[in-house]
């Protein structure tokens, strides 16, 4: 009996070229075969393995890695040698439980939800702009947000789908993509850059210069598009950073449920769990973060200088 996953694999043989790189009807202009994909771990560096996060960033996020989401995932991708290839990653999920593990993870988190919140169309067309700058055509549409409606994919298989059925342009311009994005994240080389890579609005600044990469940009391009989204992000609003600060520097006390180890409830009630409760304690965390500094209390979540002064920012700015 053939299982439905070997027939999707069956299917995508014969549909890929056809419904992901672009061609509606038998009728279309030849497309180029994709690479051949290999199930197989090959040996690599920890620069490809860095290589193979950005790219995963990129297909199930939209945007590049944050530095401590790069050594997170790095040794998660060195400990389970990922391909390079990131759509060989497709053929793996449906032998290694590890990768399933980890790109289902990766779908299902807070951020890749909230992105891909839509109904399946949406949703396909959203991870074809994450990966290939374009709008997908009307049979890549309906042959991939069918696989989705149908559950014979599931989000976690889909990006790397894509990718494993892409033609040439559309895997050079994802190469070149990951390449602007692994620059983006090396230039987080001080606090103060990495402090503000923080929050939905910095992502949002950064999605917008990714989106203009293209498959012939050249390398004075590409790195002058990384000085143009440094300057993005750090121009955008303070309030989107103030709220990730919180979360990854407070919460762990001043929420309803802690999880700093010694604290059942929040310290004297102080909650921060939403935005309008951070922002209607606005001036007790100027006080506390910025001008005492006592909080967090002996800093044990290690916030930054970097990160106090967005906070300075965010009030004197009207903490809006």
């Amino acid at each position: 009996m053939i299982s439905r996953f070997d027939s999707i694999l069956a299917g995508l043989a014969c549909a890929a070229l056809l419904a992901g790189c672009g061609g509606e009807t038998p009728d279309a202009a030849p497309q180029a075969a994709a690479p051949v994909r290999t199930l197989n771990a090959v040996p690599v560096t920890q620069q490809d393995h860095e290589a193979t996060v950005q790219r995963l960033y990129l297909a199930y996020f939209g945007r590049a890695a944050d530095p401590g989401g790069l050594a997170f995932y790095t040794g998660v991708s060195e400990r389970q040698q990922l391909v390079a290839d990131t759509g060989a990653l497709f053929w793996r999920y449906g032998v290694d439980p590890n990768v399933r593990t980890i790109l289902d993870g990766l779908a299902q988190s807070p951020e890749a939800a909230a992105l891909y919140a839509a109904d399946s169309r949406a949703t396909v067309a959203t991870m074809y702009r994450n990966l290939f700058n374009r709008e997908p055509d009307g049979g890549g549409l309906a042959f991939w947000s069918g696989l989705l409606d149908s559950g014979a994919l599931t989000r976690g298989q889909v990006p790397v789908a894509l990718l494993a059925g892409a033609g040439f342009e559309d895997l050079a311009l994802f190469d070149r993509k990951a390449e602007v994005a692994t620059a983006f994240t090396a230039a987080l080389d001080t606090p103060e850059r990495a402090a503000h890579y923080n929050g939905a609005a910095a992502v949002a600044a950064l999605r917008t210069v990714l989106a203009r990469v293209e498959a012939d940009i050249s390398p004075a391009q590409q790195a002058a598009l990384v000085e143009e989204a440094l300057a993005a992000v750090a121009a955008s609003p303070a309030a989107s950073k103030v709220q990730a600060i919180v979360r990854a520097r407070c919460v762990a006390c001043h929420s309803v449920t802690p999880t700093m180890p010694g604290f059942a409830t929040a310290p004297r009630g102080i909650r921060f769990d939403t935005e309008a409760q951070v922002r209607a304690d606005a001036y007790r965390i100027y006080v506390n973060v910025v001008q005492t500094q006592f909080m967090p209390y002996g800093n044990q979540t290690r916030m930054t200088q970097a990160e106090r002064d967005i906070v300075r920012t965010w009030y004197e700015g009207g903490a809006l």
